[in-house]
């Protein structure tokens, strides 16, 4: 395993480390103060953990070689990762909006608001340095299961500080003759955020599901290998030059189509085209597997 891999597994298993302890904190704060906002941040912070332990198996597998069974590598391991993990998050919230709604109707709960405070303080401390962790990982590797993760736990450190904010407001709240609203705060803390983080696990769904059936990625994966490579057509003596782009995880399948000008090719021309257009993609992603057929319009 390279230098880089090695700084994305360890990074990553500091991650998990992290996500785990959260999540038990969360979880215990949750039964103990009987909170369902704390209960479903604490479960997030699991399946993070889980999805950091599987991230470091599917980064084992994409780092090793091609094998009988599966020629073409692993890294559609990549894409069925992140359909299940935006599954797994539509699961826990359908199962966290129900909650709250069926407790909402029945009448809300009190809130201790003590304990809720103290999760919420360390909470977002724990969140802060993992933030900062996968933030220095990324800057190291380029990774982007680690720009995920970056991503994924400065969203888990906003929503955290958010909870803590709401808290506070009810504390204040207590006092007055609003005082009532505090036992409808968790509750309806649950349901704002199951509504306002639904559409992220559609997106992972999608996405993961797209890569899996092959389907063309996003315009910004297929962007810059069509501005680099199709104004060559006539320095590579194409009559038509075309690109077909298919990623799968980490993993960008590269298929350049060239209809030659002449009626026919020499071989080391032909083999210095393909090197050419191959080291052209390598810059553009580094991960990159190219293919040149030769094709007649």
């Amino acid at each position: 395993m390279n230098d880089q891999k090695f700084t994305e597994e360890n990074v990553l298993k500091k991650l998990l480390v992290g996500a785990l302890l959260l999540a038990v904190w969360g979880i215990v704060m949750a039964i103990a103060s009987d909170s369902s906002v704390i209960l479903l941040d604490g479960m997030f912070n699991l399946i993070s953990a889980i999805m950091s332990f599987f991230s470091i198996e599917i980064l084992r597998l994409v780092s090793g070689k091609e094998t009988r069974e599966y020629p073409l590598g692993y890294f559609a391991f990549e894409s069925l990762f992140v359909l299940i993990k935006g599954a797994s998050i539509m699961i826990l919230l359908l199962m966290a909006l129900y909650s709250a709604i069926k407790k909402l109707v029945t009448g809300g709960g009190e809130p201790a608001l003590g304990l809720m405070t103290v999760y919420v303080v360390l909470a977002v401390l724990g969140c802060l340095v993992l933030y900062i962790l996968a933030r220095r990982g990324f800057k190291k590797t380029g990774s982007e299961i680690l720009e995920a993760e970056k991503q994924s736990w400065f969203i888990n450190m906003v929503v955290s500080a958010a909870i803590g904010v709401a808290f506070g407001v009810t504390m204040l709240l207590q006092q007055t003759s609003l005082g009532w609203i505090a036992k409808y705060v968790d509750q309806i803390l649950v349901i704002i955020f199951s509504i306002v983080f639904f559409k992220d696990p559609i997106i992972l769904m999608k996405n993961g599901l797209k890569e899996l059936l092959l389907a063309a990625p996003q315009r910004e994966y297929a962007a810059p290998f069509e501005d680099k490579i199709l104004p060559l057509k006539d320095e590579l003596g194409a009559k038509k030059l075309s690109i077909e782009i298919i990623k799968t995880g980490r993993r960008i399948w590269l298929t350049v189509k060239v209809d030659p000008k002449e009626k026919t090719i020499n071989v080391d021309e032909f083999v210095k085209v393909r090197e050419k257009i191959s080291a052209i993609a390598q810059k553009v992603y580094e991960n990159t597997q190219t293919e040149v057929i030769l094709e007649r319009a």
